[in-house]
Formats: structure tokens, sequence, C-alpha cells
């Protein structure tokens, strides 16, 4: 969906408010989130100078239709809530706070809190279960190495494993869905957990390249090996599919955001995974909204 028809379809905080109540509570009756009656009525606006409040006539509390959801207690108009949603999930490869402070004429602080919500939103409703054809794979985020200071030392900048990079572990259904996750642990135990949790090892087969943390997975699922010392494809067996979801992730980093603070690289990853696994849908606004008011 682009920002033209956001802007048509939802005009105003009361457009808005209407829809989001459609959403959450259909043709019933609104119900009060704190005691789950339905013996409630809108407040007037210009009693309360508010759009959209509600009271319970049971527990005396009163709550908006946002109560529970990822636009809960905010004081932006839900307009730029929705034009946010939208360049971000345009932007196959991520968007900066900057930039989307200059397009909404936004705080750069307020920007950059408002994405926050809404990658933790994508992490939360991101969650699959992977079978079939399955790659495995791990990627390094952070800068690239550089020649050392000292012109005289050439010894090159380690790079892969043994860096000090942030170290994201990852799976993909061949033609389907990815998830990622930055890496705790990528000893056998460590990746044979991960793969557990997010793969279905009776309806799986798996390919990874030729580290051996992997031989401990090969213990409980099919697996391949596809050793890129050598080649990197060998008819099916390959992990090009997963090369290309980090591909995606590194240039997010390198073309928008150049630093993750190391708190929040998992919601940077639940963001690339969740536009990735709806690349195919008419429009990921639509599910994103729908889905983030149905608590």
């Amino acid at each position: 969906m682009d920002l033209i028809k956001v802007m048509e379809r939802f005009p105003t905080q009361e457009s808005c408010i209407a829809y989001l109540e459609q959403v959450r509570w259909g043709k019933g009756y609104p119900h009060c989130p704190h005691c789950g009656t339905t013996d409630v009525a809108r407040r007037s606006e210009t009693e309360t100078g508010r759009i959209g409040r509600w009271n319970c006539h049971d527990c005396q509390a009163t709550f908006k239709v946002t109560h529970g959801t990822v636009f809960h207690g905010t004081k932006i108009p839900l307009q730029k809530w929705f034009l946010a949603i939208t360049l971000i999930a345009n932007a196959k490869k991520s968007l900066s706070s900057h930039q989307l402070s200059r397009d909404l004429d936004l705080n750069q602080k307020t920007a950059w809190y408002l994405m926050t919500r809404i990658r933790a939103e994508m992490a939360k409703k991101g969650r699959v279960l992977l079978k079939g054809i399955i790659e495995a794979d791990e990627v390094y985020i952070g800068g690239k190495p550089r020649k050392p200071n000292k012109r005289e030392d050439d010894k090159p900048a380690k790079r892969g494993r043994g860096t000090q990079k942030t170290p994201v572990l990852g799976a993909v259904e061949r033609g389907g869905k990815v998830v990622a996750q930055v890496a705790e642990d990528l000893t056998g135990r460590g990746i044979l957990k991960f793969i557990r949790s997010v793969v279905n090892l009776k309806n799986s087969e798996l390919i990874t390249d030729e580290y051996k943390a992997y031989l401990q997975v090969g213990k409980e699922v099919k697996h391949a090996i596809i050793k890129h010392s050598e080649q990197y494809v060998d008819g099916e067996v390959h992990t090009n599919t997963i090369e290309g979801f980090w591909s995606l992730l590194k240039r997010a980093w390198f073309g928008q955001h150049h630093h993750y603070q190391t708190g929040y690289t998992s919601l940077y990853v639940a963001e690339a995974c969740y536009k990735y696994n709806y690349r195919n849908i008419d429009s990921i606004f639509w599910k994103f909204v729908n889905e983030s008011v149905v608590v």
C-alpha cells in the first residue's frame, strides 16, 4: 500500500480510530479490556477533549481501542503511525530514524521510538515453523574489516567466525519463510536448540555449509552439506537462499543504520524476517495493522 492511498483512506484521527474499532470489535459491542464487560459507553469529545475514549460502567475504567496494542498510550497521531508502518514495510533495505523523522515531521528520538515499537510488534507476530528443504547458516553483523593503522602491519583483519561482530543464526524454507535471531551459542548444542525450535524435523531436510557444529543437528534430521571450499552449488544442495536473505540484512546495515546497539539488534533482524516472510502478499500494511489490534 502506498502513502497516497493511506492518506486518502485515513485522512483524520477519527477515521483511524473507526477502522481500528471495526477490526478489533467487528459488528459486536465494544468490551472493557480491564474487566471484559460490554456495559460500556463512548465518552463525548466535548467532554474529554480526546477522541475515541470509552467508559466502563462496571469497573469505572476508561479505555480506547488502542489499549494493549502497539499503539497503546501513544500521543503521536495514528495517521503518522500508519504512514510509518507503510514506509517501513515498503523499504526493502529498511529505513533510518533520521529519514522517518524528516518524512513525517517528527523529532528523531520520537521517530526512533516509533520504529522500535513497530519492530517489536513484527518480532512478536513473525514466529513461524519451517518444513521441507531448509537452509541454515550464520552471519556476522558489523563494520567492514579495515587495515591496521600501522602500514607495516599487513596482517588482514579477521573475517567471519572469530570476529567481534554480532553473530546471527538463521534458517530459511526454500521458497518459503525465514527465521533468524541473534545467536548466543554457535556450538553444536546451541545450533541444535535453535533448529529444534524453528524447524519441523520430521518433515524436513537440512542443508548447511561444512561448519562442524552442524554435524550434531544431522543426528536428528536428514542433513546435506555443501563444501564452500570446493563449490557453492551441487544440484539442489546449496545455501543460496539464506545467503540472499543475509545480503538484504547486510545492505540494511551498510546503507541505512550503520550501527546497531547490541540490545536492539534482534529487532532489526525481526524486521528483515517479517518483510521477507510476507513479501508476496498484496499489502503488509493491512496484515500488520489488523494483527496488531487483535489482542
